[in-house]
């Protein structure tokens, strides 16, 4: 409290107003709120591992929002109300639901960044790619988790050590009767 540095108010200091930083200056569009949306449901699905068609899923809400624009148009002849666009009630489970993707391709690519971090490791990590229903144009790709493919590469090299040591022990005893 003795830090503090007290002084009268002059007319200059009445002159402003206090402004409140915390309060939005614009309420956000529909475009905004559906983009928020958007991006928590495939953040969702990307950690589940399934793929999420983005692209279905703004086609979709463009639909819809040029049927609204559509009715105000031909109710006034312009876009009067442009605040009255609702966000659309959207599936968000369609666009990540396994039924409706095609598997087109699964394999293993070789990680650089993680065989690197884990010294005597080949790390491999499991990619498959989807499309969306009929459109090929658009491709979805899901690794896997890099966990579970350290794992995997630490057990095939254990597993390889084990069958060489198996493999050097039999030679060992092989040698030894061959002797007697």
């Amino acid at each position: 409290m003795d830090n503090e540095i007290f002084r009268p108010m002059n007319e200059a200091d009445k002159q402003f107003i206090d402004v409140n930083l915390n309060k939005p200056r614009r309420q956000k569009t529909s475009r905004e709120r559906f983009q928020e949306e958007l991006s928590s449901h495939e953040k969702a699905a990307t950690k589940k591992h399934l793929p999420f068609a983005r692209h279905a899923a703004r086609e979709d809400f463009e639909a819809e929002i040029k049927k609204q624009i559509d009715a105000q148009l031909k109710e006034y002849g312009e876009l009067a109300y442009p605040e009255r666009l609702k966000v659309p009630e959207m599936d968000w489970n369609k666009y990540s639901d396994l039924k409706n993707f095609t598997l087109t391709k699964e394999d293993e690519v070789f990680d650089t960044n993680l065989s690197n971090r884990n010294p005597g490791l080949s790390v491999m990590v499991k990619k498959a790619e989807y499309y969306y229903g009929d459109v090929k144009s658009k491709k979805y790709r899901v690794m896997e988790e890099p966990q579970e493919a350290i794992k995997r590469a630490q057990e095939k090299a254990w597993s390889a050590r084990q069958q060489f040591d198996n493999q050097s022990i039999g030679e060992t005893k092989s040698r030894v009767s061959e002797k007697k």
